[in-house]
């Protein structure tokens, strides 16, 4: 024993003077003898740890505490050994099993701090770290131990739990928030936080410790602890608290306690004083505590609430102005203040701004509702109370609101049935619903509640005024006055009883008296100052002092609608517009909703063209009165002045709604729809008009016939540029029937003629539908206008409109020309624009544009009468005189209007021939006012055009089209300009012209783009006929404008002759003939002699005629047309004319003998003959040969036609001298070879055969039509070889397989022998190759061709079906049903798809007789 204590001591000393390795040998030899050794071991430990051998010192502890737990020593230097390895979470551990060991005070107390600061700076756990703190409490088991000692305060303990326990609950919060807000279905963002915060709070301490640490601060009275700060953080959490949790009952009145305590300590801070303020549960702000609100105010006076406690203090002072600005101020730094609501609503409630009062009571009352939903607590009082108020606000705002008021005043005296202002309230609201009998029985339970209550008895005498029971209402309105004699609202109503008493009290002076009083007694009571000025307006006709009153009611109470009225009508009849808006919007300003204000600043506001504004205050006045008409009209007005059409229209459409008969928004519906571009709805419109103006009695409704008669205008127009010629002229004969209907109302109404001139001139654009017009109504208005003598009046030549006028009187409209009716509607125009202008007076602001429509009017009779070869009589020097008024009256127009670019374009236009000088300086006139206007620049190119200055004509054309380059007839002008030039672009610009014009609605380019389509097609084999199409609807376009135009017919015709339409070019042909033969008569009329270019012209049309003709089989008439054209030339004989004349004898000789006229056939064809040999001499050119040629094969098949032995012997003579000249000319040797064929003669055809044996390129060249290769397998079929015709046809195929004559060939050759499948095939390949739209076959083929491919393949169908049956019928016993079955199934097939073929086939050529043969034959099972 005595060595274990000498080694021991040995061990503490090395280890005090750090010989660490000698107090491990020390202690070994201690643990040798002593394993268990517990002082040993410690010393091992501290060795071990000094020579940083970290493992065994450890152990070394570990084992001390194994051997004695209950040692300090061990446990002190594991915490040492912890602390020095920085292992704080070890060392923590080690602390506490210390502390629990530790038995001195200080050294409790250290190890206690040492663990806070542990928790506190390393290992940072914020709830341990509190339960340490706890140890420092005095209930906690250390707290006797150590109580004593200095260091020891339980209030700077509390103080830290309670900031530690706050920030732990803080963050809590948000980290939840944070997690949760993202999570699937969580919620939004207040029902996340709302959740968590009950969860924290739920479990909080904070309450606990704050009660403790209050508790030990009434004790102790420690002078270092902000107690203000304490409790204004301690009563914040209990709101936090109260809003999360559940169970709020407890909480709030702990709160309320708190409040009240911290209050009587004095505190400095407004929150407490705050929630024992808003949290009163008062009906009006004299229930609260007066006492405390000033205590608050006085202490705090810079708060929100504050300022508005002091706002109240200065209106129970009655300084209310100084009393809203303050509550003004108070509300903009808090607005959720019940006390501020509730007493401010009631403020405005006495001050009768009831708008203000309502909103603050609403706002009061959500204010309630959600200090009900955070604390649990309903402030029944207060919600009463700002219900009241709100109900009595929607009373005295607008009867609309009545309903709403009602249901709160119920609401309340469900709760309080004997409230007297609720009670008041129905009563009044009853009474307003005219429930006259409910109201006075309630305002007679008022009385008995309350005898003295004067409202209840003024209310009863205002109900029999109402009912008219006048000594009544005055009993009980003396009766109020007798108990309240002070009261301006009695008197004034007694004055109305007195007024409303007419009989009895006619002169008024009764009501005055009183409305003095009454305004004596309440200078601020508006009603009596609007009936003074009714009195001094009505009675005293006043107007001075009546204006004045009505000023004096305004300004006391801007919601007198009668007032504002009257006194904006003074301001009106004044002109003080101003000053009317003014009233208008003082008015809107005081009750927004003022609907009589908004209504007539609308009209205002549409008066002075602010449109926009007008459509806000109609729509804000119609809120108010959603059936107001006036309103809806002016709504509707102002929409349309704004360019909102169709909201313009719906708005009418309402105001009929409300009023089916008012015609004014009937015609602006019309109107509007007119302006929209809905013209024939628009007509209806102006018809359901005119029906309601004449059930009021207005049996021409002037608008709507002016409007009706502008639709039909619009619609001429229109359905011209459309191309409806036939629907335009009919609107334009209705547009006078309806105009003349208007002018018989009233024919002093200018814009009625200028109508009538606008429709008139409109003919001139149609005159082929003229007959459409119906022409009674356009002598009525010319028998009207010939009332006055109008030539005398404008100074015009007396009787410039015989003309027409002459067509009037001398006929009788029963089968008037269209071209007669055209001078008569342009003689209507021009009486109409003439009377006009009579009307006008020659005002500046009309006449000059009623001038230049005479002018205008003027040129085109002028222009038509010139230019139509109509018999005018030998008046050509009158007809001039059309141009010569049309240019007197544009100069007078100009003389108005000096620089208006119209007139001066219309001066060129009309000096255009006459005079090129003047022209080019009236384009030039109007381009120094115009400069950017491509019309005057394109007059002026085709100025210079005319006088062959290409150059310049071509710069203006270009400077037209920069400028627009859309206008077609810039391009035009172009066009023309390249085409004089040579150019090639002529083509390319014509085309332009008339792709941008819109296709055929622009006649300035549709005959250049026609002619120069013509000269293409011409030129081009290529071209398919679909190209024709365009040109050909451009010419017609044309020709229904101008049906007097003759080279667009004549060309017209060759289209149509091109697109195999016959019948219709010879019509075209025949126009053109009418036209050119009314030219020669006209020239010869007036003494000009025809030249020969003329007669040339009308001899070409005869012989395209003639052609034409003889293509429909109306053989006589070509014979007529080409006898025609000869005798026209016939004394023409310039190598100009000569093969035309040649050509024409051709063709009457071929007339003749289709007409089986075979004697004057050969006649024609020998006198052709000789031509072309005179022509041959004279050396005309290379195309007589080819002429000469033709005439000789249809010479020999008129003499082979007449049969003779001598002729046709002849006949053959003459191609065989045709082929000796000409040896490659195949229609005589065709001619030869069918000669020999018919005859049987087999060396003739023979040796014409090898003649056809030509080099495959020119067979190519010559044969186009492969006629060779027909006459080779005609001549096999004759020989009776079928099989060589065949291959020659096959083989012509083989060459050429794109080409679908040879196929055709060939499958009209195998029907024809019969071949089923074999004809099928060849068949079908020709009808693919016309179906293909990728191939050239179809190009140009016809209808009739293409349809005869369809009947070839049909008909090889049908009879390879006809085949197989036979086949069935002859071995049908040795067949089995199988076999049999499929070759039925085959044939119905191939009958269904020849059925389907010729049903294609009927459809594009439906007068071929064949086709519908086949299909009946196809039809038959």
């Amino acid at each position: 024993m005595a060595f274990i204590k000498s080694a021991l001591k040995n061990a503490r000393e090395a280890i005090n003077t750090k010989k660490f390795e000698d107090a491990i040998k020390e202690c070994e030899k201690v643990i040798q003898y002593e394993p268990d050794n517990y002082n040993a071991h410690v010393f091992l430990g501290v060795a071990n740890s000094k020579l940083n051998r970290i493992s065994e010192s450890e152990k070394a502890y570990l084992r001390a505490i194994n051997i004695d737990g209950s040692g300090v020593l061990a446990w002190q230097g594991l915490a040492k050994f912890y602390e020095d390895q920085k292992n704080w979470q070890k060392l923590a551990e080690t602390l506490r099993e210390l502390l629990t060991k530790e038995r001195d005070p200080k050294k409790i107390l250290e190890i206690i701090n040492k663990l806070i600061g542990l928790y506190t700076d390393k290992i940072k756990d914020r709830n341990s770290l509190v339960s340490f703190h706890k140890l420092l409490l005095p209930e906690s088991s250390y707290y006797n131990t150590i109580k004593q000692l200095n260091d020891v305060s339980p209030v700077q303990t509390l103080l830290k739990i309670i900031e530690l326990l706050d920030k732990e609950e803080s963050e809590t919060i948000k980290k939840e928030f944070e997690s949760r807000k993202n999570r699937i279905n969580a919620g939004s963002s207040s029902e996340i936080k709302a959740r968590v915060q009950k969860e924290v709070f739920t479990h909080s301490e904070l309450e606990g410790y704050y009660d403790k640490l209050f508790e030990l601060i009434d004790k102790s009275n420690d002078a270092n602890v902000d107690v203000n700060t304490l409790s204004v953080n301690y009563i914040k959490h209990l709101q936090k608290k109260i809003v999360a949790v559940s169970d709020k009952h407890e909480l709030l009145n702990k709160l309320y306690k708190k409040s009240k305590q911290f209050i009587d300590r004095g505190t400095i801070s407004p929150i407490p004083y705050e929630i024992i303020i808003e949290s009163t549960d008062a009906f009006s702000a004299d229930e609260y505590d007066l006492a405390l609100l000033k205590q608050y105010s006085e202490n705090f006076p810079d708060t929100g609430l504050s300022k508005i406690i002091q706002g109240y203090f200065k209106y129970l002072q009655k300084e209310s102005s100084e009393a809203l600005d303050l509550y003004n101020e108070g509300f903009e730094m808090t607005q959720i203040s019940l006390f501020g609501n509730l007493s401010l609503s009631w403020i405005y409630h006495e001050s009768k701004d009831y708008d203000l009062a309502l909103d603050t009571a609403k706002n009061g009352r959500d204010i309630v509702v959600k200090y009900e939903k955070r604390f649990g607590r309903t402030l029944d009082k207060v919600l009463r109370s700002l219900e009241l108020c709100i109900a009595d606000c929607y009373l005295n705002i607008d009867i609309k609101y009545h309903t709403d008021a009602l249901l709160l005043y119920q609401k309340i005296l469900s709760v309080d049935e004997n409230n007297i202002m609720a009670l008041q309230g129905v009563g009044i609201i009853f009474s307003a619903q005219k429930q006259y009998d409910k109201a006075i029985e309630i305002f007679e339970n008022i009385q008995k509640l309350d005898p003295s209550n004067h409202i209840s008895i003024s209310e009863i005498g205002w109900i029999e005024f109402l009912r008219e029971n006048y000594e009544e209402a005055i009993k009980f309105t003396l009766e109020a006055i007798k108990i309240c004699n002070d009261n301006a609202l009695y008197f004034y109503r007694l004055g109305r009883i007195y007024w409303a008493m007419s009989e009895e009290y006619d002169d008024k002076k009764l009501a005055y008296a009183e409305f003095i009083r009454s305004a004596k007694l309440d200078q601020n009571l508006s009603g009596p100052f609007t009936y003074l000025g009714h009195f001094y307006r009505l009675i005293d006709r006043d107007h001075v002092r009546a204006k004045k009153c009505y000023q004096k009611a305004f300004s006391n109470d801007p919601l007198d609608e009668e007032a504002g009225m009257q006194l904006s009508e003074y301001y009106q009849s004044a002109g003080e517009l101003q000053m009317a808006e003014g009233v208008y919007r003082t008015a809107i300003q005081a009750r927004f909703k003022a609907g009589w204000a908004w209504k007539r600043l609308g009209f205002s506001e549409l008066a002075n063209g602010n449109y926009s504004d007008a459509i806000t205050n109609f729509q804000t006045a119609l809120r108010t009165n959603s059936k107001d008409i006036y309103c809806w009209e002016g709504l509707a007005q102002a929409y349309r002045n704004e360019g909102k059409y169709m909201a313009s229209m719906k708005a009418f459409l309402r105001v009929t709604e409300l009023d089916s008969s008012s015609v004014y928004a009937h015609y602006q519906i019309a109107t509007v729809k007119q302006k929209l571009g809905m013209y024939t709805d628009a007509i209806e419109q102006y018809k359901v008009t005119l029906e309601k103006a004449q059930i009021k009695g207005e049996e021409n409704h002037l608008p709507s016939l002016k409007g009706l008669g502008d639709c039909y205008l619009t619609l001429t127009m229109e359905y011209f540029q459309s191309g409806y010629y036939g629907r335009s002229i009919e609107s334009l004969s209705q547009g006078l029937s309806i105009v003349l209907r208007a002018i018989r109302a009233n024919n002093k109404v200018q814009c009625l003629w200028k109508l009538v001139g606008d429709l008139c001139v409109a003919a001139h654009l149609l005159p082929n539908y003229l007959n459409l017009v119906s022409i009674g109504p356009v002598v009525s208005l010319i028998d009207i206008a010939r009332q006055i003598d109008l030539d005398l009046k404008l100074h015009l030549p007396k009787d410039i409109d015989n003309f027409g006028i002459r067509l009037i009187t001398d006929s009788d409209f029963s089968n008037l020309p269209n071209s007669d009716l055209l001078i008569i509607l342009l003689t209507c125009g021009c009486l109409a624009y003439k009377y006009a202008i009579v009307l006008s007076g020659n005002q500046s602001d009309t006449a000059p544009s009623l001038w230049y429509d005479l002018g205008i009017i003027y040129y085109h009779l002028y222009q038509y009468m010139s230019g139509s070869g109509n018999e005018v009589n030998n008046n050509h020097e009158s007809i001039s005189n059309f141009l010569s008024v049309a240019i007197r009256n544009i100069k007078i127009a100009l003389k108005f209007e000096p620089t208006n670019h119209h007139f001066w374009n219309a001066l060129g236009v009309m000096t255009f021939i006459v005079d090129a000088k003047i022209s080019q300086h009236a384009f030039i006139k109007a381009m120094d006012y115009s400069s950017k206007n491509p019309v005057l620049w394109t007059n002026l190119g085709l100025l210079y055009l005319l006088h062959s200055d290409l150059e310049l004509s071509n710069q203006a054309f270009s400077k037209a089209q920069s400028l627009d380059p859309d206008y077609v007839p810039a391009w035009v002008g172009q066009a023309y300009v390249a085409n004089l030039w040579g150019s090639n672009e002529a083509v390319e610009l014509f085309e332009h012209s008339y792709e941008i014009s819109g296709g055929g609605y622009i006649l300035e380019a549709d005959y250049g783009f026609a002619s120069q389509a013509f000269i293409r097609y011409k030129k081009s084999s290529k071209l398919r006929q679909t190209s024709l199409l365009s040109p050909t609807f451009a010419l017609l376009k044309l020709t229904e404008q101008k049906p007097d135009d003759a080279a667009s017919l004549n060309l017209l015709g060759l289209f149509y002759e091109w697109l195999n339409q016959p019948d219709k070019a010879a019509n075209a042909f025949k126009g053109a003939i009418l036209v050119l033969e009314k030219l020669i008569h006209r020239d010869r009329q007036i003494d000009q002699v025809s030249d020969n270019s003329s007669s040339r012209k009308l001899a070409y049309v005869q012989g395209n005629l003639g052609r034409v003709l003889c293509a429909i089989n109306d053989f006589s008439g070509s014979i007529s047309a080409y006898n025609t054209a000869l005798s026209l030339i016939d004394q023409d004989n310039s190598d100009a004319i000569t093969i035309f004349k040649i050509y024409t004898i051709l063709g009457v000789g071929m007339a003749y003998y289709f007409d089986d006229k075979l004697e004057d056939s050969l006649h024609m064809f020998e006198i052709a003959l000789s031509e072309t040999d005179r022509a041959e001499q004279t050396n005309i050119g290379n195309d007589i040969n080819e002429v000469r040629k033709d005439a000789i094969v249809l010479l020999s098949q008129v003499l082979w036609a007449l049969g003779g032995e001598e002729q046709r012997n002849l006949a053959k003579e003459e191609l065989f001298r045709c082929i000796v000249k000409n040896p490659n000319y195949l229609p005589a040797i065709f001619g030869l070879c069918a000669m020999g064929l018919l005859q049987n003669d087999d060396t003739l055809s023979t040796a014409a055969l090898k003649e056809m044996k030509l080099p495959i390129k020119v067979i190519d060249k010559l044969d186009k039509d492969r006629d060779i290769d027909f006459l080779f397998s005609r001549y096999f079929l004759l020989q009776n070889n079928p099989e060589e015709a065949t291959n020659i046809l096959t083989k012509a195929v083989h060459l050429k397989p794109y080409e679908l004559i040879g196929w055709t060939r060939l499958a009209d050759h195998l029907t024809s022998l019969a071949s089923p499948f074999t004809s099928v095939s060849i068949s079908s390949t020709a009808f693919a190759l016309i179906s293909n739209p990728l191939s050239n076959a179809s190009k140009n083929l016809g209808t009739t061709e293409k349809a005869k491919v369809y009947r070839t393949l049909v008909t090889a169908l049908l009879i390879t079906k006809q085949h197989l049956l036979d086949e069935i019928l002859a071995d049908e016993k040795n067949q089995n049903e199988n076999a049999k079955a499929g070759k039925i199934k085959l044939c119905e097939n191939l009958r269904l798809e020849a059925l389907q073929i010729i049903q294609a086939a009927i459809r594009i050529a439906p007068w071929d007789t064949v086709g519908w043969s086949l299909l009946k034959v196809a039809r038959s099972k």
